[in-house]
């Protein structure tokens, strides 16, 4: 009986992750045309090295990666291992997004869809700061947009007033803070990106995930900080992107962060 009830759900998961590696795909000439100043409509995707243009078996997510063994099949430069890792990483999410809410009911459709689309916009955002430096609009404004729909609408077509003033809140407060700490800092510190990052995060997670996933952000940063220092791919000179680090913390306080936080009451006594 078991096996029978777990068999669709094994079904409609896999289906999932089969969307989430062609949104991947997706993602990867977004990013790509986006730093190249090209729309992600511009033309079809090509070599970013001979720039002839791609067969559409050279295009299937992670496959044509594998079977060109990562390199052109034309020029025979390497394929950015960016690629693979950016479809895996989506369907990955999708899948997890998935399991996690369940949805079965409207209201968990619409909270599925809603991370979905806001987990989309922040795989691009992690990938493209930590290239370039910068969390586009593009990418920002969508989410924040898509986040405060969802909380206005359970606010007044589901009554969750209390819990979304809370948001609201813990939205103005940690997006508060950056921009203080973007002014004062002279845009050294953080850039203006990390503020609407912030503000997302207040508009997404519950306080107690927040919370979490603040701390998650400073200590999964400083770590992988210290270690990239320690392995002599970085300098102390050197400028590492933080929104990476926000966008995980951001994850780390949705699905562990009541957890999380329970653990460590329960550890205080």
């Amino acid at each position: 009986m078991m096996v029978g009830m777990q068999t669709p759900l094994i079904l409609i998961s896999v289906l999932v992750g089969i969307y989430g590696l062609l949104i991947g795909s997706f993602l990867n000439a977004w990013i790509w045309r986006m730093a190249h100043g090209k729309k992600v409509s511009q033309g079809r995707s090509k070599c970013t090295h001979c720039h002839r243009q791609l067969a559409w078996y050279e295009l299937i997510p992670v496959l044509s990666f594998m079977a060109l063994r990562g390199k052109c099949r034309t020029c025979h430069k390497r394929i950015s291992w960016q690629y693979p890792l950016v479809e895996l990483a989506t369907a990955g999410a999708w899948i997890g997004l998935f399991v996690s809410v369940n949805p079965t009911d409207l209201r968990s459709i619409a909270t599925f869809g809603v991370w979905v689309i806001v987990t989309t916009l922040m795989i691009a955002a992690f990938v493209y700061d930590w290239l370039h430096l910068e969390l586009p609009d593009e990418f920002m404004f969508p989410a924040i947009g898509v986040a405060l729909v969802w909380l206005l609408v359970r606010w007044f077509g589901y009554h969750e007033s209390s819990l979304a003033i809370s948001q609201l809140i813990g939205a103005a407060l940690f997006g508060g803070f950056y921009t203080l700490m973007w002014y004062g800092s002279g845009e050294k510190w953080i850039g203006d990106g990390d503020i609407r990052l912030a503000v997302l995060m207040g508009l997404m997670l519950t306080p107690s995930q927040l919370v979490v996933g603040i701390f998650a952000t400073y200590f999964i940063g400083a770590f992988v900080g210290i270690l990239l220092i320690a392995l002599k791919l970085k300098t102390r000179k050197d400028v590492i992107a933080f929104g990476p680090f926000l966008i995980i913390g951001m994850y780390v306080g949705y699905f562990w962060g009541d957890r999380l936080l329970d653990l460590y009451l329960r550890l205080l006594g």
